[in-house]
């Protein structure tokens, strides 16, 4: 039985040494056609889908979920014939070809190249870089301990918390107790800025955003409860989603964050906000819910209940201001992903506690009123979604940006705009 590689390599002159496996969208073992989606990876700048390039089906997974992938490596192997339960598949002729990037044979490269050789390139995740950019730190000075000695943000970090303990006093310990718990989140050395999406999607709506927003940004997108791989978990109440977006925060080590959240989210980092368990550095809104009663109530039934592409396909438009705006197959991944996570239920039950009768459950106008830090509201002049007129309950100190041509959902139809003005928010935050 033979087999054919499924792998990814680097393309338009990236620099790009590894990817990282976000989903599988199927198992070994299940039927595969041309043009089915098989696995959904990470790369320097944004997820990219790999589709099957022949029918078959789909033998072996090399590379789990959440695991990082050297560029050009063989990911999975789709096989002619249906493998047999304990049955080895054989290796085609293009397999065979890859064979030196296969990750089973990896495994002794790696250990054997987790040190730099003198004078080449420092590997290092973009985060990293950017990270490392920002603290003016010289990677080639920095022992990575990713694959092949690849430089990742916990090195960063440790490399910081060297500088900063030696200059404080190398070799002080403090005192036994008050020392924090071994299994404790360590704080953070950077102040991130926490990205929240809105009902119906995931944290992959900030795939365009997060590469435009400069050197020295971190980010962490967050799943809301009930969505992506928090689909297990919804929320009744909008006090609900705060408090579980806070322990998982808190549980990343988080004390100080940046707030960014659309839609629903915005109406979540505004409830953070005003819950108070770690401090807020600013706070950029996008549509946000909570500064009016009204809602599309049919919109957000119609993302929950629709079944096939051309459904889904018609409320998205109702979303953006010109329908080709949205990524071609956009509707397509939305639906298998909305398939795949099998949480319909769970937002038709969040969207009947959260917007009862139609109308948004919850008033955060007063939260936004209480902020003392720089906020910004941005919001499209053709929202069918959520009011533009809503906007005008903004206090007099939110910089406030009404767009042109733009529907509800800026980070999809106006990515380079709203990577920029987030950027402004937390730069002036110092």
């Amino acid at each position: 039985m033979a087999t054919h590689p499924i792998s990814i390599d680097s393309a338009g002159g990236e620099y790009m040494e590894t990817v990282l496996v976000i989903a599988w969208a199927m198992k070994s073992g299940d039927p595969v056609k041309t043009g089915d989606l098989l696995v959904t990876v990470e790369t320097a700048k944004a997820a990219t889908e790999i589709e099957a390039d022949r029918d078959g089906w789909l033998a072996e997974i090399f590379f789990a979920e959440g695991q990082e992938a050297p560029v050009g490596a063989v990911l999975g192997t789709i096989a002619d014939e249906k493998p047999m339960a304990g049955q080895p598949a054989s290796v085609g002729p293009a397999t065979a070809a890859a064979a030196a990037a296969n990750p089973r044979e990896l495994v002794a490269d790696e250990a054997s190249s987790s040190i730099r050789q003198p004078g080449s390139r420092p590997i290092a995740s973009p985060l990293a870089r950017r990270l490392a950019a920002a603290a003016g730190l010289d990677l080639a000075a920095i022992s990575g301990s990713g694959p092949r000695g690849r430089i990742k943000k916990r090195d960063i970090d440790a490399t910081l918390a060297a500088r900063t303990n030696e200059q404080d006093g190398a070799g002080q310990r403090a005192p036994a107790a008050v020392q924090a718990s071994p299994v404790a989140a360590p704080a953070r050395q950077t102040v991130p800025v926490v990205l929240i999406h809105g009902f119906g999607a995931d944290r992959s709506v900030w795939r365009q955003v997060v590469p435009l927003l400069g050197p020295g940004i971190e980010t962490i997108s967050l799943d809301l409860p009930g969505h992506g791989t928090e689909a297990a978990r919804p929320a009744s109440s909008i006090e609900e989603i705060a408090f579980l977006l806070s322990d998982r925060l808190e549980g990343m080590g988080v004390g100080n964050a940046h707030l960014v959240g659309h839609s629903l989210g915005g109406a979540a980092a505004l409830a953070l906000a005003r819950l108070g368990r770690f401090t807020v550095r600013s706070v950029t809104l996008l549509a946000p819910g909570g500064l009016g009663p009204e809602i599309n109530a049919g919109f957000l039934a119609g993302l929950a209940r629709a079944t096939t592409v051309q459904a889904l396909e018609r409320w998205l438009a109702v979303m953006v201001g010109d329908p080709s705006a949205l990524p071609i197959g956009y509707a397509q991944a939305a639906l298998r992903q909305l398939e795949k996570t099998g949480n319909r239920d769970a937002l038709t039950a969040m969207a009947e506690s959260l917007f009862p009768d139609g109308t948004q459950g919850f008033d955060l106008a007063g939260a936004l009123g209480e902020l003392a830090v720089p906020t910004r509201l941005i919001w499209g002049r053709l929202d069918r979604v959520i009011p533009v007129a809503h906007a005008a309950r903004a206090p007099g100190f939110t910089a406030v940006h009404l767009l042109d041509g733009i529907g509800h959902a800026p980070q999809i139809e106006a990515p380079a705009l709203t990577a920029r003005l987030i950027a402004e928010t937390v730069r002036s935050a110092g």
